[in-house]
């Protein structure tokens, strides 16, 4: 631009040299050479311009160019990327061993659940060896109603929600299986019922559950059963039936005991409910009751590890319960721990209805003087309940 205008200057110079001393022709020869020069100049600008217009349409073309190739290449990753997550989830509810997705699965149970507030009971029909996949998964759902309806029909089915239908085949993966449930209910309390038939004969009833109890130790619970040996086939086909209907009622029936006795240990544990179930047990059924009562004894330690419950109440229940296990030697032991002399203070704590059960329990278990003891225990906290509702 500073030399533009140097240039205009000296022109400008000459051009009043010109018209001061050269004649009206030199004047005219000097203004035309202007006039080329600055048409000459003017085209030179005209082609800079252009030039530089060129490259910078060649710039933005190049840009374009490497944008439109790093979308689509983007949009080629983003394709693969979704096709490949496509067919890993088509795989994944293919061999998936529940009807929906891990999220979906979990949002279910959690509703089931109540958030956690009680279990969920999953059944899956079990698995027959002499069947293929195709046999097992479009098969006779074996099992699964009588151990359902066992449930349903039981004194104890509002302590677990049942939820039909979650599970669509046979666990044929087994360890597998049960760890892609594991995982989409991680968080969920879960009792899970399945089992395998081998060759026609055997029967092979398994339970699994998790977060039971809020304890490491007891973080997964895998209980195998004995075998069940399936009635012998019959020509008559009503005999046939009549026996196939007795066996799954029995089996029916031993695993809702079993799921049972895991509800009392997560109530227990949870919210130190009094267990209840080997009370509730038919009285013709004395051998389950007393495994139900004395299964449930270490349950008190960790409601009382929890907080849920004192130590002395653990104790009477724990007294009780081993009683109806007919274990008159650990009642009586853990009876003992609540009365004696430097345990009175605590004593005093429990309610009449705690206090009741001790004197029932050393009634039977525990010589006269002990029982006279638990006797006075009682009437004390039944005097001071009742100078409380007096106002005194």
């Amino acid at each position: 631009m500073f030399r533009g205008i140097n240039d205009l200057s000296g022109r400008m110079l000459e051009l009043y040299k010109m018209r001061r001393d050269g004649s009206y022709f030199d004047q005219q020869q000097f203004l035309h050479m202007l006039r080329e020069e600055e048409a000459a100049t003017a085209e030179n600008r005209a082609v800079e311009r252009e030039g530089r217009a060129f490259s910078v349409r060649a710039e933005e073309a190049e840009r374009a160019n490497e944008y439109e190739i790093a979308r689509d290449w983007r949009q080629a990753q983003i394709s693969v990327h979704v096709k490949a997550e496509q067919d890993r989830l088509d795989r994944g509810f293919e061999n998936s061993p529940f009807s929906y997705s891990p999220e979906e699965l979990h949002d279910l149970v959690s509703e089931q659940s109540g958030g956690g507030s009680r279990p969920v009971l999953l059944v899956a029909p079990y698995f027959d060896d002499e069947k293929n996949s195709a046999g097992n998964d479009d098969g006779p759902q074996a099992f699964r109603v009588a151990i359902r309806r066992a449930w349903l029909n039981s004194p104890w089915a509002g302590d677990v929600a049942c939820f039909d239908g979650a599970m669509k085949r046979p666990l044929r993966n087994a360890d597998a299986d049960i760890l892609l449930l594991q995982r989409a209910l991680r968080d969920l309390p879960v009792i899970l019922v399945y089992g395998d038939v081998q060759t026609g004969r055997r029967v092979w009833p398994t339970l699994v559950a998790w977060n039971m109890v809020e304890a490491q130790d007891f973080r997964s619970i895998h209980i195998n059963f004995p075998h069940l040996s399936l009635p012998v086939e019959s020509a008559d086909e009503e005999a046939r039936r009549s026996s196939r209907l007795a066996f799954e009622d029995e089996l029916g029936e031993s695993t809702a005991v079993t799921v049972a006795v895991l509800a009392e240990w997560f109530h227990l544990a949870r919210y130190g409910r009094r267990p209840r179930l080997h009370e509730t047990l038919p009285a013709d059924r004395g051998l389950e009751r007393r495994a139900a009562a004395l299964g449930l004894t270490a349950a008190y330690e960790v409601a009382v590890d929890r907080g849920r419950i004192s130590v002395h109440e653990a104790r009477v229940e724990q007294a009780a319960l081993f009683r109806a296990a007919g274990l008159h030697g650990e009642a009586r032991s853990a009876a003992m721990s609540v009365i004696a002399p430097g345990a009175a203070e605590y004593a005093e704590r429990l309610t009449p209805d705690v206090l009741r059960r001790l004197r029932d329990v050393v009634a039977e278990v525990g010589t006269p003087d002990q029982a006279a003891a638990a006797g006075r225990l009682l009437e004390d906290a039944a005097r001071r309940s009742t100078m409380r509702s007096l106002g005194w």
